[in-house]
Parts: structure tokens; C-alpha cells; sequence
């Protein structure tokens, strides 16, 4: 169908020098041709609308990507895939603008274009791919992670398949698909199982008849001759005489309690199989592995017959519908950053991996949850991701040993290790010297910084750090980063904000909890604390978050009983107790604790110490047995000169210098015992809330 004048005046824009078509998703610059995904042109499309002005992530995310499985990172990547096809630089930007904290900004020139050629309108009358569509099947699949899939929910699924663009549906019927479900061939020589043969299509045909842009076929068993001429060729004939646009067709047997089905996807225009499967499953739940089939058929459909999807999958790295999907929804849970949907995530793209044993970013995507829900485990449960972790990259290293994935796992396997920081230090550090570091590197840096007290130039770090390209993986989350070098009052702001997208973040519900008892409303700080503990399966995380919480509020005085029953909990808490002990100023059983930690354990000294320390008194900072054990765990004076010392051998790749404060304490040889990126306002207004906190529980 041709569209009208309006229409095919903004088919085409000019953003800079570059001739962009919305509706092929190219962009050309004299004879270079850049082609991007639907999505990502949808987005550029949007930003061109509001040129000048300041888009945000989240109405980026809510726009086009609602209730979809790839979150927020989504948004990164369809920018980063901007840029690339621009050759645009985030750094020095021309294109598009990140404004820190707020969004994007397409900077440059937008022209529209009012005239076309016969050849670019001939192009444009070619189907389109429409993104809504796209996030509307995300948000179904979602639904298939019921145990059982009603029949409403699966033919929702389905339809929303069958009407993806693409498909050349020539329904003569406005916005109404035709469907032709065949009666399913029963492959016995007896006909004892034909119901579940029947069963089978029935379901398909009983839940797909409740919606209305769905016509759906059901003729008859033998309507135009014998089940098992089941050509392509017949079922275009089929087809054609019920005027459906697809033709379902496909075959069951039975044997041994097993139930073997497949399945085929028919267009009636050209007799294409656009998809077919098989599945071999045990029946000792019929409806059970009826549901599982359909699942399975409508997720792997989704894709197929989608061709922005069906690239996206190669460019992620696998040619199996199934996997991809398992994929997607293990990218999801990854993202809900609670222990329990770092677990789902895991066993997702495990079972990617099984679909499809060369799938490398399923790999990357198992090592990367295994690793951030090692942060919140117990030692026990730490060992075990460890195991998965050498497992993974032992096959990575066998099926890919150039790889970028298998560089970014064998980082991951160093800092699960937990005492190999000097050495992944001179890693990363050797790897921005090179010029083109993996994408994790910078972040990662930015990190041990973090952990040093070099919050100046670890922000600088997370600027350079830029975002993830298009079909990569990170284990470093540089938005989560961020939140550790504000002060109290913009860290509190900023985790709550995360808590809108993320409502089980285990570790921001611990820092909104924390930072409201310094805020002096010990009530919501319980609040957020309860629902910690709702998500901390192993408590640790909680334990921590309380004992801080029963510091602030007076509750907790050395060697009271609240002090006394919080330091006899059974659990791998010697850190928390530690850091508790050092606030109460207990110096000996804080070191103690602290140097009983195993290798895995230590972890969290160089992730929480510089954050916990907020909470110590000045005297314990500067006491000299303090500042020993800091060196003694290997996070003291020489790791903090150590990171200073490789922030000035890459400042000419990185452009980072290091601080006035942070040169002062290396010229001198002293241990810097605060961050150097707070203002003095900062450092009062902790202090005074700290006071404010004790003089309330003084009051009788």
C-alpha cells in the first residue's frame, strides 16, 4: 500500500552529513551505506524530533522498549550503535551528546527531506518493521515464565507472532491474520493416542479463537485428502483454498512415555517453511509438556519471523531461536540484581548453552551473573560459582581463544579469586595502554580506585569508561559505579531512583536503609531494611545494613546486648562484624575479624572498606593499627601509591591526571584516609548528621 504525501515527506532526514532513511534503516554519506536495526533508528528518529533538547534514558526505555526483556542497557546500546554507524566519538561528540545524569542530545543539523527518487520509493513500499511490535512480544514472553501457560496467555503469544511485520500477510481483511491450524498427523499405526494428536491442536485452536485479530481456521481431519500429504506444495493449496495466510501444520508420536511433535510454519504466498521444530519429551504431565511445546514454539516463531529479531540473534552470536530467547530472558534477570534473579539468569543462559553449545555471549552472560551474585554470597556458595566460572571459561577457552569473551572471563576468574588485585591492576592497566582496552577494562579500573579513595579520578575513569556497545556484555555496570563516589544525601536520591526500576536491587535497598538512619528517619530506614531482608537469601548484605542502621541510631552500644546478640549471629559475617566494631571503635576485635576473611571473602574489603569508613571515627582512620592491617590485607598505603602510580603512567591515553590531594599524599608517602572528590560542605554535613543522630538517642 502506498502512503500518503505527508508520510512520504518524512521518510527521509538529514542529520549532519549524513542522508538517513527511516524506512530502510540506512544511513548514507556520499557512497558509504551504514545499515543499523530497526530499534536503533526508531531512537534516532526520536532524538532527530527533539533535536537541541535532552532526552532521558528512562523516556528512551519507556518509549521503545516497554516491559521488554533487555532493560535498561538497551537504550546504551542502541546509542552506542548510533555512534558507530555516525562515526560519531562520545568523548568529542558532533552527533550525539551524553549529558551526565540526564540523557542524550542530538547536537547536530536536521534537515527533512521532501523529495524522492522513483528507486528510494519503490524501497519504501517494501513492508516495514514497527518496534512497538517488538515490545509488545517481549512483554508476552514475559508471561512464559508461569508454570503453566493458560490458554488465553499462549494464543496472546501467538497471535502477536503471526502479526509480526515482515510475514506479507495478504488478509483481505484490514489488521486480521489468517490462520489455518491442520490437524496434527498421528504418526502410530493404532489410533489409541489419537486424542493427545487432537488435544494438541485443539488447545492451539480454542485459546487463538478468543482474540479478535485473529481469524482463525480449524477445517476439518481429511478435508482435502490423506494427513500425510503434508508437502509444502499442498499446504499452499490448502492455503489457498481456505484464503488463510499461514498454514500450522505438523505430526505426533508416542512411545516409551515419550511424546516426539513437530511442528512447521507455512506461508501460503510462496510455501516457504518459515519455521520447524521437534520436540521429544516424557508425558507424565500431558498438560504440562503441552504447555512446553507451545512455549516453545511461539518463542522460537517470534524470532523467525521477525527479521530485525532474527538479526539481532546472529549479531548476538547464535542461529538457534530457542537459545536466543533462553538468552534474552537471562540477560532480564540479570538485570532485576537480586541473588534469586542472578540465579534465574544463570540457569537461562546455562540453558542457552545447552541449546547451543558455540553460543560464546551465553557464556559471557553465566560468568557475569555468577560473579555479581558471588558478591552477596556466603563462602560456600562462593566456592561453587567459582567452580562454574573455571568450568566456563575452561570451554570458552577451547572454543574461542581470541576471543574478547574469554579475556573478560578470565577477569571475572581473577577477581573471584579475591586476592589477585595487584595483578589484575597491571592487567588492565597494560590493556588501556594499548590503546584499545576491552570494554570492561576502564570501568574495572575505575573501581580498584573507587575501593582506594580516589574518587576524583575514578569519576573521570566512569566518564572515559562510555557505555556498552551494541551485543556485548560487561561484568562492570558503570551507572551502578557512579552511585558509590556521591555523597549521602545524592546517594540516597540516586538509589531510590534505581529502586523505580529495579524494586529488589539488593544492595541499593541496603543503601536507601542506611542513608535514611544517617538522615535521622530511622522508620523508612526499617522499611527498606525489611525489604532487604526479603531479597537476601544468605543475610549478609541485611546483617550489614542493620548493624549500620543500629550504630546510627544508638541501639547498638559496645557491649550492650543489641551489640552483644548482632555480634553472635552464626554466618559468614566477620566483615560486617568488623566494620562494626571499628565504628564502636574497637580496634582489636575489628582486626581481628578482619584478618580471619578468607582470599574469596576479601572481596568485599576492596568493594564496601572506603564506604563503611564513613561511619569510623576520626581516631580509628589515623589510628597507626588501622592503617597497618589496611596494609597487611594488601588495600593500604602501597595499593593506594600502586593505582596513583598507573593513573600517571596512562594520564596520556586517558587524560587523567591525578588529584591535587592525591599528589599531595604521593609526594609525601602518606596514606590518603578520605576520598578527594567530596567538598569540605560534603565532609560537614556527614559530620553533623552524624551528630545530630547520637545527640538523639541521647535525649531521654
Amino acid at each position: 500500500m502506498r502512503r500518503d504525501v505527508a508520510t512520504d515527506k518524512l521518510s527521509r532526514i538529514k542529520i549532519g552529513d549524513w542522508e538517513v532513511s527511516l524506512t530502510t534503516c540506512t544511513l548514507t554519506q556520499g557512497e558509504q551505506e551504514v545499515k543499523v536495526t530497526p530499534r536503533s533508528m526508531d531512537v534516532l528518529n526520536y532524538l532527530a524530533e527533539h533535536a537541541g533538547e535532552v532526552v532521558s534514558h528512562d523516556e528512551l526505555l519507556n518509549h521503545f522498549w516497554h516491559g521488554s526483556f533487555p532493560s535498561d542497557h538497551a537504550v546504551h546500546k542502541a546509542i552506542a550503535e548510533l555512534r558507530g554507524a555516525l562515526g560519531d566519538d562520545a568523548h568529542h561528540p558532533i552527533y550525539i551528546r551524553t549529558i551526565p545524569k540526564r540523557g542524550y542530545s542530538l547536537i547536530a543539523e536536521v534537515q527533512h527531506c521532501t523529495s524522492l527518487t522513483q528507486r528510494e520509493e519503490s524501497e519504501e513500499a517494501q513492508p516495514l518493521g514497527i518496534t512497538h511490535v517488538s515490545s509488545l512480544k517481549f512483554h508476552l514472553n514475559a508471561l512464559l515464565d508461569k508454570r503453566i501457560l493458560a490458554g488465553g496467555a499462549a494464543a496472546a503469544i501467538f497471535l502477536s507472532v503471526l502479526m509480526w511485520p515482515g510475514t506479507q500477510v495478504s488478509s483481505d481483511k484490514d489488521e486480521v491474520v489468517r490462520l489455518a491450524v491442520l490437524p496434527f498427523v498421528n504418526r502410530e499405526l493404532s489410533t489409541e493416542n489419537q486424542f493427545l494428536t487432537d488435544g494438541l491442536r485443539e488447545s492451539l485452536v480454542h485459546g487463538l479463537s478468543k482474540l479478535s485479530h485473529l481469524e482463525v481456521l480449524s477445517p476439518a481431519r481429511g478435508f482435502d485428502g490423506p494427513d500425510d500429504s503434508r508437502t509444502a506444495e499442498r499446504a499452499t493449496d490448502r492455503a489457498k483454498a481456505l484464503r488463510a495466510d499461514h498454514v500450522l501444520q505438523g505430526s505426533v508420536q508416542v512411545a516409551e512415555g515419550r511424546m516426539r511433535v513437530m511442528v512447521q510454519l507455512i506461508r501460503a504466498s510462496d510455501g516457504v517453511h518459515q519455521y520447524s521444530d521437534q520436540f521429544d519429551l516424557p508425558i507424565q504431565d500431558l498438560f504440562g509438556v503441552q504447555d512446553q511445546i507451545v512455549s516453545n514454539v511461539v518463542s522460537a516463531l517470534s524470532v523467525h519471523l521477525n527479521e530485525a529479531e532474527r538479526e539481532q540473534m546472529l549479531d548476538w552470536g547464535t542461529t538457534d531461536a530457542l537459545a536466543y530467547e533462553r538468552f534474552l530472558r537471562g540477560e532480564f534477570y540479570y538485570n532485576q540484581f537480586s541473588p534469586d534473579d542472578f540465579q534465574r539468569a544463570i540457569d537461562y543462559h546455562l540453558s542457552a548453552i545447552e541449546l547451543d553449545p558455540d553460543f560464546l555471549n551465553a557464556y559471557h552472560g553465566a560468568a557475569t551473573a555468577a560473579n555479581n551474585l558471588a558478591v552477596y554470597s556466603s563462602a560456600e556458595k562462593i566456592n561453587e560459582l567459582s567452580k562454574l566460572i573455571s568450568d566456563i571459561h575452561r570451554e570458552v577457552s577451547r572454543l574461542a581463544p581470541d576471543s574478547t569473551v574469554l579475556s573478560s572471563i578470565n577477569e571475572i576468574k581473577l577477581r573471584m579469586s579475591g586476592n589477585n588485585q595487584i595483578q589484575q591492576e597491571m592487567q588492565l592497566r597494560e590493556q588501556i595502554l594499548s590503546g584499545n582496552p576491552p570494554e570492561f577494562a576502564v570501568a574495572h579500573y575505575a573501581l580498584f580506585l573507587i575501593g582506594a579513595r580516589l574518587y576524583d579520578e575514578a569519576a573521570q575513569f566512569l566518564d572515559a569508561a562510555g557505555e556498552v556497545g551494541p551485543f556485548e556484555i560487561s561484568p562492570d555496570e558503570v551507572w551502578s559505579y557512579r552511585s558509590n563516589i556521591q555523597p549521602p544525601r545524592a546517594m540516597l536520591l540516586s538509589a531510590k531512583g534505581q529502586l523505580q526500576e529495579r524494586p529488589y536491587h539488593i544492595s541499593f535497598l541496603g543503601t536507601v536503609a542506611t542513608n535514611l538512619a544517617l538522615a535521622g528517619d530511622f522508620r523508612q530506614a526499617e522499611m527498606y531494611l525489611n525489604r532487604q531482608r526479603d531479597v537476601d537469601n544468605e543475610g549478609i548484605l541485611a546483617h550489614y545494613s542493620e548493624a549500620i542502621i543500629g550504630f546510627l541510631s544508638g541501639e547498638i552500644v559496645l557491649g550492650n546486648k543489641a551489640h552483644h546478640e548482632i555480634m553472635s549471629r552464626e554466618g559468614d559475617f566477620a566483615f560486617n562484624k568488623g566494620a562494626l566494631s571499628f565504628m564502636l571503635g574497637d580496634i582489636e576485635t575489628g582486626i581481628e575479624l578482619w584478618r580471619s576473611l578468607t582470599p574469596p571473602q576479601k572481596r568485599r574489603l576492596f568493594n564496601v572498606t572506603h564506604s563503611a569508613e564513613k561511619y569510623f571515627p576520626q581516631s580509628v582512620l589515623e589510628d597507626p593499627r588501622y592503617q597497618a592491617l589496611l596494609e597487611e590485607l594488601g588495600l593500604g598505603k602501597s595499593w593506594q601509591r600502586q593505582l596513583m602510580e598507573g593513573v600517571m603512567a596512562m594520564e596520556a591515553v586517558t587524560g587523567v591526571s591525578l588529584n591535587e590531594k592525591s599528589r599531595q599524599a604521593y609526594e609525601s608517602n602518606t596514606f590518603m584516609s578520605r576520598n578527594n572528590l567530596w567538598t569540605a560542605e560534603d565532609w560537614s554535613e556527614l559530620e553533623s548528621t552524624k551528630l545530630a543522630d547520637l545527640q538523639a538517642t541521647l535525649i531521654p
